[in-house]
């Protein structure tokens, strides 16, 4: 909800105050897809924060004026120096522009795949985007678009949705503005729980639509609410929610306060999943391998020694030569170390008796070398397997960003034998990332957490989502630069072969593979992350690979 058209507005509300009439001191990026917007005011700098890369848009503002020495780009020079004439917001839409007093406006568009800020002139022109600038510059700039909220309950139902998989959804559609948490709490101050959307009453549907007018009245007086339990917040709220009235939670007397922590603890915590999920995955990993290693190795000690055998088969070659035929293949004779049993032994006919005794000969020897040499293996294999146990359980204790950094500054050296070498730059984006050209982009996720927050948080409804069909994998999202995109049958082919490569079935000559778009897919009820329903969907034949 941080960065829902009321959570905006009501920052808005609050800056106002302090940004009319401040001073830009700088524009710049030192955060990649971060613009920042310094500020110097009657009595306190400012700094104005905004990212543009999805899932983590956002705006917030922090205290003082902080600037890296290096790394850092400087955007919209023209618009340094200019005073801030007034802090707005586009009405009903996530448009929120610092007007300035020449006539020209830093506008932040929040929202869609192409979230972007721009400096505009006094005509409506973008000067120049953070983004893409030689797409944009000399380009219109993005109006408004007022979402329709509805302010009579025939209104509410000529925007309801039955066709929609569940009432929260048939909710959102008649409600706009409210997002999945705001729709949630709708339901809870209705009292409905009927799931299905077509098996709402009228009565059920009046309820619904009285509860959300209810909600946008409170929302005009926020008392934002972080909840959530230890470092890191699952959900931010401009007002109190009744259906997490018992959850774990953090009042804020203003809505810049709230945003701001709610913010850095998101960041905070996607950098701590960054650090920990691949080394949680490497010591599982190391566990089950050298663990069932050590295993076979048990097996294979446990049995009978092939030395003995083949030290036997040599020791009966010599001292029974004259019963073995020229040119045989094989010979069956007397055990003379068992009572005279017979025994086959395999020969190599263009050997003399001797000369196959002597081969079992050296196959023994060879043979009692490799098992001391396995026993010593066993002892490695299972403190290898002891020692990563040890790591992932430590690993599991840490609950915190300092921690999980703390764990690998201390633990760098024993970490090495089971942890793959990472990439320096810890602050990547999130997910695997393909670029398929002309925006068109593959995000595949890393864990079950990350296949559901890409998903059901990432995704655009309009992209199309892939996954191989009846095999684990990883989810996987051909992310389109706008609604009306087509990717065309190359690139689904080609995020096709993409999603196969990360499942199960990687090693298959052709994978089936399911495409529909992302609003096609839901999550079961109490179902575990990655676990999802998928409707509507097609199936493509492809051979698993990457993008050369």
């Amino acid at each position: 909800m941080v960065n829902n058209y009321y959570t905006l507005r009501a920052l808005v509300r609050e800056w106002q105050s302090d940004l009319a009439g401040a001073t830009v001191l700088d524009v710049f990026s030192q955060n990649k897809n971060e613009l920042s917007v310094a500020l110097a005011g009657e009595e306190q700098d400012w700094m104005v924060r905004g990212s543009v890369q999805r899932p983590d848009l956002h705006l917030f503002r922090v205290e003082g004026y902080h600037k890296a020495r290096r790394n850092v780009a400087t955007l919209f020079d023209d618009a340094i120096d200019q005073t801030v004439a007034e802090v707005r917001i586009a009405d009903r839409d996530r448009l929120v522009y610092l007007d300035l007093a020449d006539g020209t406006t830093i506008l932040w568009q929040l929202f869609g795949a192409r979230a972007n800020a721009f400096h505009v002139d006094s005509g409506g022109t973008i000067r120049e985007a953070f983004q893409s600038n030689a797409e944009h510059a000399g380009t219109e700039a993005p109006t408004p678009y007022p979402a329709p909220m509805p302010e009579r309950f025939a209104d509410f139902e000529e925007r309801w949705k039955e066709n929609r998989n569940k009432t929260r959804q048939a909710v959102q559609s008649a409600v706009p503005l409210f997002g999945r948490t705001l729709a949630r709490e709708t339901l809870w101050r209705a009292g409905v729980e009927t799931e299905s959307p077509e098996a709402c009453t009228e009565a059920e549907r009046r309820a619904l639509f009285e509860a959300a007018m209810e909600l946008c009245e409170v929302l005009d007086a926020p008392a934002p609410v972080i909840y959530g339990e230890g470092q890191f917040p699952d959900a931010f709220s401009l007002v109190p929610l009744r259906h997490r009235a018992s959850d774990p939670s953090e009042e804020f007397t203003t809505v810049d306060a709230a945003v701001r922590s709610f913010v850095r603890r998101t960041l905070a915590k996607r950098h701590f999943h960054r650090l920990y999920d691949p080394l949680v995955e490497a010591l599982e990993s190391a566990v089950e391998h050298y663990r069932q290693s050590a295993e076979r190795m048990r097996e294979e000690l446990d049995s009978e020694s092939r030395a003995g055998r083949y030290e036997r088969w040599g020791h009966l070659l010599m001292a029974q030569q004259d019963r073995v035929p020229e040119g045989a293949e094989e010979v069956e004779l007397p055990d003379l170390f068992e009572d005279g049993a017979p025994m086959t032994i395999p020969l190599d006919p263009a050997k003399s008796p001797v000369e196959n005794a002597q081969h079992y000969y050296r196959r023994a020897r060879r043979t009692r070398r490799s098992r001391e040499e396995a026993e010593r293996r066993l002892d490695e294999t299972t403190e290898r397997a002891e020692e990563a146990q040890r790591l992932l359980d430590a690993l599991r204790d840490i609950d915190t960003l300092d921690g999980i950094k703390q764990f690998r500054k201390e633990q760098e050296d024993a970490l090495v034998p089971f942890v793959e070498r990472e990439d320096a730059d810890v602050d990547r984006f999130p997910y695997r990332r393909f670029d398929l050209g002309d925006g068109f982009e593959v995000w595949v996720g890393r864990n079950a957490r990350q296949n559901h927050e890409l998903t059901f948080h990432a995704a655009q409804k309009y992209d199309l989502w892939l996954h191989a069909r009846e095999v684990p994998g990883a989810h996987t999202v051909l992310h389109l630069p706008n609604r009306d995109a087509e990717p065309g049958a190359h690139r689904i082919h080609t995020a096709a072969a993409i999603a196969a490569h990360f499942s199960k079935a990687k090693g298959s000559a052709l994978v089936p593979v399911m495409v529909t778009e992302r609003k096609y897919v839901t999550s079961p009820k109490g179902a575990d992350p990655g676990v999802v329903r998928v409707d509507r969907e097609e199936v493509v034949l492809v051979e698993p690979g990457l993008p050369g």
